[in-house]
């Protein structure tokens, strides 16, 4: 199930098993790139609510260009975690393009954050540390996310029958993910042209999972 709501709202009335999500940039927070710690401090906001059974989390991260430098987001992700109590326990780099791109990183850093000892599934496509897909694009939603990205995480994270949850949906890529691989999801979109987009990608994920079967 979607929620047309903001994470905070429903968090604390939904179970899941695994986090699976890519949180907004700077720009969509309105928050300066200039003053990281601003955004450090929403990272312990948003994961600070997060309780999933099996205590980790995946996070898919692109570093910013910001004025002739790079902004770590990926750091402030990991001293976030660690403020937090959660320790790294993988980390992947999904290569989007070779390509060069004056404006934007071609690669995202997929980092899953643990409590403890970690049960992996020890999935043979998780195990390169390197993964090279091109961003995908649904319909109208300009970068989006390969789905084999999260098809990785979830296979090698969870079972059949887990709830995977992403606070930050978007055109439904976890959703997509957790019905190619016989996961449930539950999830959160706050725009509602993107939670619109997220349903209907849900519909056509679920009518092809039907002819499948």
């Amino acid at each position: 199930m979607i929620y047309s709501n903001d994470y905070k709202n429903i968090i604390d009335h939904i179970n899941y098993d695994y986090v699976f999500t890519s949180p907004p940039d700077f720009e969509e927070l309105g928050t300066d790139p200039s003053k990281p710690e601003i955004y450090q401090d929403f990272l312990v906001q948003i994961f600070g609510k997060m309780k999933p059974t099996k205590n980790l989390i995946t996070v898919s991260f692109t570093d910013r260009k910001f004025k002739g430098n790079i902004i770590s987001k990926s750091g402030l992700l990991v001293s976030a975690m660690y403020s937090l109590g959660y320790d790294l326990k993988t980390h992947k780099i999904w290569g989007k393009s070779l390509k060069e791109n004056m404006f934007r990183l071609n690669y995202s850093n997929i980092l899953t954050f643990g409590r403890g000892k970690v049960k992996q599934n020890q999935d043979k496509s998780f195990a390169p540390d390197v993964w090279l897909h091109d961003n995908e694009k649904y319909k109208k939603y300009a970068f989006g996310m390969a789905i084999d990205i999260p098809i990785k995480c979830i296979l090698n994270y969870t079972n059949e029958g887990d709830i995977v949850y992403d606070p930050f949906m978007g055109s439904g890529t976890t959703a997509a993910a957790a019905i190619r691989t016989n996961r449930k999801y539950v999830g959160s979109e706050i725009n509602e042209d993107y939670y619109q987009l997220s349903q209907e990608r849900i519909h056509e994920e679920t009518m092809k999972k039907m002819l499948t079967c």
